[in-house]
């Protein structure tokens, strides 16, 4: 039985992130969740309503690996590149992994998505990744994905090492617009290897949620597009999603207008672990504009205290988000007031 549907924009009272909108079609997933899932939910909304720092943060995003099969036009990797050129690791090592996942659970940390600009299932350890933090006891372990790469033992793998969430990029119905926006993948394959997932899933892993999203443009066109989502996947999966792109200023100059009362929520709840070592504070720093630090070869606790760390959470909440220069060219804000003004 599906749910009815839920529409999660930017919620005032239980969702803070403000770029992201879902439509949610079951929660049977939950069924299977305990009480400590939905205490570690509630943080997620309340430590940036409430502005609070935590001893570490509860999320962790590992990017690892930087590479990529596809070259999506919104995509900054295909604009500037991975990051890790010549002389850095390109996939993360089982050492390092081990190094972060350790850390973290020895910190209470409580999930974890695999993925930054890279696709994860490139990786050859992928399936141990998802394996072993679950077996160290990380609550919710997720990743994104395009969904090329599903080959039924990849698909069982994931699923039987414990996945609790995944989210496959599929960006339009229309095949001349999904391969437009999906350079390089195959609609139709793609289809077959989500769908092949999902039964997958309801066979052996009826926990883990699947959302099916893409990302959506100020047109019409798109609109339709997600609309015409909820046909071919509505009864599928359990949530379709999106999240709205502003095309970025390439002389890297324009600010937005401040917007009273913003404090951005990721810096409250997470902490991104770039390929290439460095930590960044948010999911648009893809030039590590704003690094504060190295995983590789600092302690993820003393990052967290750190002074830059410290530095740019003082502005957000002090209402001075705009000084820091990559925040006042950022989007999110004016997302956020179109949101919570409504």
């Amino acid at each position: 039985m599906r749910d009815e549907v839920v529409i999660h924009i930017g919620d005032k009272k239980d969702e803070v992130n403000y770029n992201a909108f879902e439509e949610v079609y079951s929660r049977d997933w939950e069924t299977y969740r305990d009480k400590d899932y939905f205490e570690y939910r509630d943080m997620w909304s309340s430590l940036p309503q409430s502005r609070t720092t935590t001893d570490f943060p509860i999320h962790l995003d590992i990017e690892t690996t930087d590479l990529c099969n596809l070259h999506c036009p919104m995509c900054p990797r295909t604009v500037t590149g991975p990051k890790s050129k010549d002389g850095y690791e390109k996939y993360i090592s089982k050492e390092h992994y081990i190094k972060v996942i350790d850390e973290a659970v020895e910190n209470n940390v409580k999930s974890i998505k695999l993925q930054y600009l890279g696709e994860p299932t490139l990786h050859k350890d992928v399936v141990w990744q998802v394996k072993y933090a679950k077996e160290k006891g990380i609550i919710d372990v997720m990743l994104n994905s395009n969904a090329t790469r599903l080959t039924d033992k990849l698909s069982r793998g994931l699923l039987e090492a414990g996945l609790d969430k995944i989210y496959f990029s599929f960006d339009a119905v229309s095949p001349e617009l999904y391969a437009q926006q999906r350079v390089g993948a195959t609609m139709g394959a793609v289809i077959d290897n989500i769908y092949a997932f999902v039964k997958l899933r309801n066979e052996i892993s009826p926990k883990t949620f699947v959302r099916v999203q893409m990302v959506m443009y100020d047109d019409p066109i798109w609109k339709q597009q997600f609309e015409a989502m909820k046909v071919m996947w509505g009864d599928i999966v359990d949530a379709l999603g999106y999240g709205l792109f502003t095309e970025r200023d390439p002389t890297g100059f324009k600010e937005f207008e401040k917007v009273d009362g913003f404090a951005c929520e990721q810096l409250f709840q997470r902490m991104f672990l770039k390929c290439n070592g460095n930590v960044t504070v948010c999911c648009i720093d893809n030039d590590d504009e704003y690094i504060v630090g190295n995983w590789k070869e600092e302690s993820l606790k003393d990052i967290w205290h750190g002074k830059k760390y410290t530095e740019i959470r003082t502005e957000h909440i002090n209402g001075n988000y705009n000084s820091i220069n990559m925040c006042a060219r950022c989007d999110i804000p004016v997302i956020f007031k179109q949101t919570y003004s409504a």
